[in-house]
């Protein structure tokens, strides 16, 4: 059974198994494989099998998923591979026996266009990423401040021209 073995920069480790041809992977509950760190980002990516080979796909997330330092939005997974995810570095250990030692970035590439990675992410569905936003109105809080004045103005007037008569 294919897996993802991590080692965290605190150095706790752990192993993924991956029972499904698609899991979703990140810090969040809701996902199938939890690495609980604080770089790896609450739905960080995908891990899925396209009937021949394993993809990893990043969907957005802050610290990104990265070969031998660069930056990747997706990457196919090969036995011995290693990749990090944030500040956690990550070896895929697929059907056969776990390497020995796997050198940094072996066996692990960018996927190219026209496969599973190349599909647009929409990141209007991201959500508990980077600062909350205030949206600004519609700048009519001066109009009805003056509306509300002019009212209270009318109404004393009447007021006291009624205590006149």
């Amino acid at each position: 059974m294919p897996s993802i073995q991590f080692t965290t920069p605190s150095g706790s480790s752990g192993l993924l198994e991956i029972t499904a041809e698609r899991m979703s992977l990140g810090r969040a509950d809701d996902n199938q494989l939890i690495i609980s760190d604080d770089s790896v980002s609450s739905h960080h990516g995908e891990v899925s099998f396209d009937g021949s080979t394993w993809i990893f796909a990043d969907l957005g997330s802050t610290n990104g998923t990265k070969i031998n330092g660069q930056r990747v939005e997706a990457l196919q997974l090969d036995h011995g591979g290693s990749f990090s995810l944030g500040d956690v570095e990550c070896v895929f250990i697929g059907d056969e026996e776990a390497p020995a030692a796997p050198a940094r970035g072996a066996a692990s590439r960018t996927v190219s266009s026209g496969s599973f990675a190349s599909r647009p992410y929409d990141r209007s569905r991201r959500t508990g990423f980077g600062p909350k936003t205030v949206t600004k109105g519609s700048g009519s809080g001066g109009l009805i401040f003056v509306g509300i004045l002019g009212l209270l103005a009318c109404g004393a007037a009447i007021y006291f021209a009624s205590q006149l008569a």
